[in-house]
């Protein structure tokens, strides 16, 4: 199973998500790795913060060159694949290889409008869905994006990723709670399962 993080807009979250859903897809049992395909390198450092500290991820991260982006992986590990935002060729190619592409956005227009154009050059075969990032129940902004992606034809997960300070403060850290990433991975199971079965 190889799922790429992606967004052509920077600040939505990619990382984060990328590596609360590999900690949910490590506690699941599944052998699980991560793969870093942004120059800026924010998931390896993570994961070097965290080995500096003592207390390792629960999964290896992986700095990975764009040009290699779209080879096999070795195994049967999971493959999280996060990728830089400013760079359509290497999103192109991880999405070539992808079985499901998830597409953060924090709520309000902007970074809904990226998303949306994320997703529309995301290839037809090759099923992409939002994830709604930052969500705050009390906030206008973040329940009229949620009804507005739900109103729209667009594929979206039903779990919406909560803004909490303990999220922002867990860089650096193992992943403690998981804040509903646990449902978005039985989500992306189930996804994969009917496409496969579809197939």
């Amino acid at each position: 199973m190889r799922i790429v993080i992606t967004n052509t807009k920077g600040g939505v979250g990619k990382t984060t998500t990328a590596l609360y859903l590999a900690e949910a897809v490590h506690r699941s049992g599944r052998n699980v790795e991560v793969w870093d395909a942004d120059p800026q390198g924010s998931a390896i450092a993570w994961s070097d913060y965290a080995d500096s500290e003592g207390t390792p991820l629960s999964f290896p991260v992986i700095g990975i060159h764009p040009r290699k982006v779209s080879q096999p992986a070795g195994g049967e590990a999971w493959v999280i694949v996060d990728t830089a935002p400013g760079d359509p060729a290497t999103i192109n190619a991880a999405i070539s290889r992808a079985d499901l592409v998830i597409i953060p956005t924090g709520p309000g227009g902007a970074d809904v409008d990226r998303a949306v154009e994320t997703m529309n050059g995301t290839p037809a075969d090759v099923p992409a869905l939002l994830l709604l990032n930052t969500y705050s129940k009390n906030e206008r902004e973040s329940w009229e994006t949620w009804r507005s992606i739900q109103s729209s034809d667009m594929a979206a997960f039903d779990t919406r990723i909560p803004r909490r300070a303990a999220i922002q403060r867990s860089y650096g850290k193992p992943v403690d709670e998981l804040f509903g990433f646990e449902q978005l991975l039985d989500e992306v199971v189930a996804v994969h399962e009917h496409i496969t079965q579809e197939a």
